[in-house]
């Protein structure tokens, strides 16, 4: 083959740099003086010639400069996917290491790369496999004289310029791997090694190329780079031995534990040898293994014939040792033939024909109670069966019986006949007490011994050398545990001295650590042969801690001459002590500030309920004192009610934290409406808002969803909590802003809100962000002081939050206000979205001066399907109208917001009737409460009125009354409607002990035309059933809280009367609503929960289901 050309190709840390070469087909350079002068640059490491300069081109050298990174910078050779793999380029250090020129490898190989390799390992070369070997490997390759190498190959795929798919290999060639293989090979050994990560954990697998030969396998494609390719053929009895040994190697950090293992592996015939492996660890400075490396060699040959071996000396053994009984048993004819038989014994053998007979006999008769099932087990005839056509040499059991009254250990040996795969098997029982109880002897001496070599062994451990220190002549010398010199400086031992002292100090009670080792202090410190000087020192950064001890070594006369130094590393005792001082006095503070903190939160809780005390005992006082003032005592009653109110959320507080650091705070799931729990929350905290004047601001953004589950009494408390503080901590006049927002999440059937409230307030310092919601924390602060409250509102929604796998987070800086935002995720009701086919494409106007509340109703109106348009005052919005009802296509309706400039509302409304008549629907768009404007509203012809924030039900709802008739109802339609319900002939005991609480009931439960009977408490409420004819009561509303005997009492006690009276339905009606006392109602046999104040919808849903 004649070659036309030579690349050059730099490292492969820099980008490849192709250069043409002349060539005019001359011998390697090296070989031949006519080939030096040939020019080289001096950055090139490496020639690559090819027969084809054109078609190897960049995707090549890419590949090989990949193929060269991962196998450690070595010679390349490339060539064609065709029948002889065809070799396309080969590289000069190849060449070199191989003793070749180009030509004369391409005339040896006959430009195959399958006759460059040992025929015996070239299997891999078969076409269709070597397409599918990808990464490293390993082989033996041809040199110029024919001598096979070890190498280690990796491959990569590229192609050509005309894109032709080709090979890329790298071969790397190092003599000391070479000679270690044929070492391998001569005593028929192979490597592999594991690397392993920080944890100890096996993450790359290598198998050489000698090891898969060993058990049959080619190469990758057959016997992968995997623990399992090789744990998978582990014989079923080794397999958990040999792994279990392998995990513990790798994680014994001190390397005690050694992986010298023999074991069975299943050949790639199918058939099982006999292999032993041995292994070292190579560790991290941590101990952690970074990688094992080890070598495997076949003894099977060795093993068969040490196991036949140890088979003939037991039999030899047994049969000259044993002193009770011989005998042989034919295990499939069930037969036996004695040879001999101890007299005491006879008679089990005279009187039983098979040998399972014999065994019964034996075991009833001989055997004591606590052995015999295990005697009857070990002489079951297949168990045996199976055992001795494994590789066993015997079977042994040892156990008690009793001979001629006393009781004897034996020892039960099995053994296969001397006939190979005979049926036979050959019986032994041997007299064994005496050897047990000197065994025993043996045991403790040799347990005791291994205890105090253990404990030697334990403390030598710590001291790995020691140091000899001349103190006479200034020099000293380090020494091994054996006494051998391993170390003799060449300074003095003032040098050592200063050396010790530049890396490590003494603990803080003690000298500097030069003077505590100068020679001086050492003899002052060793007066006596006995005397031992110890002390503790660490390193400069406090990561490595040491005692150090000094020991009298030799004397002269009185004055010490040398002396032994010993240092022992206590890092991690001392560390743990560290930490436990640490954890002591945090400990120690934690209980001084949750002191202080208690004793704080009894002195505010204190001033705090006393306020509204104060107020209470006052007011009643002053309302005394004026009994005939209607007025003033309404006012004083307003006042005390006021009060009452609020001793009773300080009260509600404490007992919440109780609740919830004690764990027994639960969650309801419940169906809520988002736009109702919005309501409650504003007409909670609309009285002091506007107390104090605020101006709040309510957006609503992109509420999907509206109707949810969860629990909405804690998620109300939540932000009643968020609320009031924004509303105590803002001077009066200020900006509060509440915004709720649906997000995006992954999970259809959960729905991600975002609720947020901000406020224009005193703000918080970013030291007090960091204790906010820790129980009793409160701001030191002058202007907070006024401000009354516990301090646990913050503990309690951040761990309400936290039950519902919430977030809240706080933004908030001194005199800028603060922002707290909190996201919850609720689960979503099924079918709470439909299309109102009735409001489809009708026209709707919104006004309102702003463009965003605009915009953003339109968008909601669009969802539902409503064709909406928007102006941003009145005067428009009546021009709009005017121009539509010209041309007989009036607007449906009209929103309107209440407070614009200029033109308001209800001004807009007038004029809007003035040009169209009654034809438009007019509703007013409020932020709270419109009572205040409803008469003139309605006189200047407003049709309906929808509160702020204007969620997408609400909006529905209203404009639905005008398509379909309905009306919005009130507590009077309400009312009306539970009226409506007949259950005349139904009888209901009333059990509540407020007077004014069952006369409520039994109030609005009467318009049903149900019968009322009533109980004071849960005692009269047992008996009135009790006396009553069966089947007399059809329903039972039980209160919980109760004098004598409270409603769980009242309840157990119902189910446990005879007959129908126990199986009454009984409703518990209590002001206990949390999800906790729903179950406990439950558990203790009642059917259903209503809370108080009652909701006539849940009422009558009771009396429909239980009625």
């Amino acid at each position: 083959m004649t070659v036309r050309s030579g690349y050059n190709i730099e490292c492969c840390s820099v980008p490849c740099e192709i250069q043409r070469k002349r060539w005019n087909g001359r011998k390697r350079r090296d070989r031949n003086p006519a080939r030096m002068n040939m020019k080289f640059d001096r950055r090139i490491t490496d020639e690559i010639y090819t027969s084809d300069t054109v078609r190897l081109g960049k995707n090549a050298f890419q590949a090989m400069r990949e193929t060269i990174y991962h196998n450690g910078g070595v010679g390349t050779i490339a060539g064609y996917y065709d029948a002889e793999l065809s070799i396309l380029s080969v590289s000069d250090l190849l060449l070199h290491n191989l003793n070749h020129s180009y030509e004369s490898l391409m005339e040896q190989t006959k430009g195959s790369l399958k006759n460059l390799f040992y025929k015996k390992d070239a299997t891999f070369l078969d076409n269709a496999r070597f397409r599918q070997i990808q990464g490293g490997g390993e082989g033996r390759i041809l040199t110029a004289d024919g001598s096979p190498v070890y190498v280690r190959l990796y491959k990569e795929d590229a192609a050509d310029t005309d894109g032709t798919p080709i090979w890329v290999l790298s071969v790397q060639m190092n003599w000391a791997y070479e000679n270690l293989a044929l070492v391998n090979e001569s005593i028929h050994s192979a490597l592999w090694y594991f690397e392993c990560n920080e944890n100890g954990e096996i993450v790359n697998v290598n198998w050489s190329h000698a090891f898969r030969q060993i058990l049959g396998y080619h190469d990758i494609l057959d016997f992968p780079n995997k623990l399992d390719s090789w744990s998978n053929l582990l014989h079923p009895e080794d397999h958990d031995r040999v792994m279990q040994l392998l995990l513990e190697t790798i994680a014994d950090k001190i390397n005690t534990t050694k992986y010298n293992v023999e074991y069975r592996l299943k050949m790639q015939d199918g058939q099982y040898q006999w292999f032993r492996a041995s292994a070292e660890v190579i560790r991290r400075m941590d101990g952690s293994a970074n990688r094992i490396a080890g070598i495997i060699s076949n003894i099977d040959a060795e093993k068969r014939s040490r196991i036949q071996a140890q088979r003939a000396a037991a039999f030899h053994h047994a049969f000259t040792s044993a002193n009770l009984c011989e005998y042989y048993v034919n295990l499939e004819k069930n037969t036996f033939d004695t040879f001999k038989v101890e007299p005491s014994l006879m008679t089990a053998f005279e009187q039983n024909h098979t040998w399972d007979g014999l065994v019964r006999f034996f075991v009833d008769n001989y055997v004591v109670e606590e052995d015999k099932q295990s005697v009857t087990d070990f002489y079951n005839r297949a168990y045996i069966t199976k055992k001795l056509k494994g590789l066993e040499t015997e079977l042994r059991q040892e156990c008690r019986i009793v001979l001629d009254g006393e009781e004897r250990w034996v020892s039960n040996v099995v053994m296969r006949g001397e006939i190979e795969d005979s049926e036979y098997a050959m019986i032994f029982l041997r007299d064994i007490t005496e050897s047990k109880a000197e065994t025993a002897r043996r045991m403790q001496m040799a347990s005791d011994n291994a205890s105090m070599d253990l404990l030697i062994k334990s403390m030598v451990r710590l001291l790995d050398r020691f140091i000899v220190c001349d103190l006479e002549n200034d020099r000293y010398r380090f020494y091994n545990l054996q006494g051998e010199m391993i170390y003799a400086p060449t300074g003095t031992y003032h040098d050592f001295v200063e050396q010790v002292v530049a890396k490590y100090k003494t603990l803080e009670s003690l000298d500097t650590l030069d003077a505590i080792i100068s020679p001086e202090n050492i003899r002052r410190n060793l007066q006596s042969e006995n005397d031992i000087y110890k002390f503790e020192y660490c390193s400069m950064d406090e990561n490595t801690y040491k005692i150090a001890s000094f020991i009298p070594l030799e004397w002269d006369g009185t004055k010490l001459v040398k002396a032994l130094l010993g240092s022992m590393d206590v890092s991690q005792e001392k560390k743990a002590e560290i930490e436990s001082h640490k954890a002591l006095k945090d400990a120690y503070r934690a209980a001084e500030n949750a002191n202080c903190a208690k004793t704080e939160f009894l002195s505010n809780m204190s001033h705090d309920i006393r306020t509204p005390m104060n107020a209470i005992v006052g007011l009643t006082a002053i309302a005394g004192a004026n009994i005939e003032s209607q007025d003033r005592v309404i006012e004083c009653l307003g006042k005390i009610t006021k009060s009452s109110r609020h001793l009773l959320g300080l009260i509600n507080e404490v007992l919440d934290m109780a609740r919830i650091e004690s764990g027994r705070m639960s969650l309801a799931e419940e169906d809520f409406s988002l736009p109702e729990l919005v309501d409650n929350l504003l007409t909670l905290t609309k009285p002091a808002i506007d107390e104090h004047k605020h101006q709040l601001e309510v957006k609503v953004e992109h509420i999907e969803h509206e109707a949810v589950c969860g629990d909405s009494l804690r998620i109300q408390q939540i932000f009643v909590n968020l609320m009031s503080n924004a509303v105590k901590y803002t001077p009066d006049g200020g900006n509060i802003t509440l915004t709720i927002k649906e997000k995006p999440n992954g999970f259809s059937e959960l729905g991600c809100y975002e609720f947020s409230i901000e406020d224009n307030g005193i703000g918080m310092t970013p030291e007090f962000q960091k204790i906010m919601f820790e129980p009793f924390s409160r701001a030191d602060d002058h202007r907070t002081t006024k401000v009354q409250g516990t301090g646990l509102g913050m503990a309690i929604a951040r761990n309400i939050v936290n039950l519902m796998n919430g977030d809240i987070q706080v933004e908030s800086a001194p005199n800028k206000g603060t922002k707290i935002t909190v996201t919850v995720y609720l689960k979503l009701q099924e079918n709470e979205k439909e299309q109102e086919k009735e409001l489809l494409d009708l026209p709707v106007l919104v006004v309102d001066d702003d463009k965003t509340c605009c915009e953003s109703t339109v968008a909601t109106l669009q969802e539902i399907g409503i064709a909406g348009e928007w102006v941003l005052t009145g005067k428009e919005a009546v021009e709009r109208c005017a121009a539509r009802h010209k041309t007989g296509h009036d607007y449906f309706a009209v929103i309107l917001d209440w407070k614009m400039p200029e033109m308001d509302g209800i001004a807009t409304a007038r004029k809007i009737r003035e040009q169209v008549g009654e034809d438009v629907t007019i509703i007013i768009l409020t932020s709270f409460d419109f009572s205040e404007i409803e008469e003139e509203a309605r006189a200047a012809g407003v049709n309906a009125f929808m509160a702020k924030p204007l969620f997408r039900s609400r909006l529905t709802a209203t404009l639905r009354q005008f398509t379909s008739g309905k009306k919005e109802k009130n507590a009077r339609n309400y009312l009306e409607d539970f009226a409506k319900e007949n259950y005349a002939g139904k009888r209901i005991l009333l059990v509540e002990d407020n007077e004014l609480n069952r006369e409520i009931a039994t109030e609005i439960i009467g318009m049903t035309g149900v019968t009322i009977d009533s109980a004071e408490n849960g005692k009269i409420a047992v008996e009135k059933v009790m006396e009553a004819p069966e089947k007399w009561y059809d329903l039972i509303f039980m209160d919980i809280q109760m004098p004598i005997m409270n409603g769980y009492e009242a309840t157990a006690a119902i189910r446990s009367l005879a007959g129908s009276r126990s199986k009454v339905p009984i409703i518990a009606m209590t002001a206990n609503a949390f999800a906790e006392d729903v179950q406990l109602a439950k558990n203790t046999g009642m059917n259903e929960h209503i809370a108080k104040p009652l909701d006539l919808n849940k009422l009558n849903d009771v009396l429909k289901q239980w009625l």
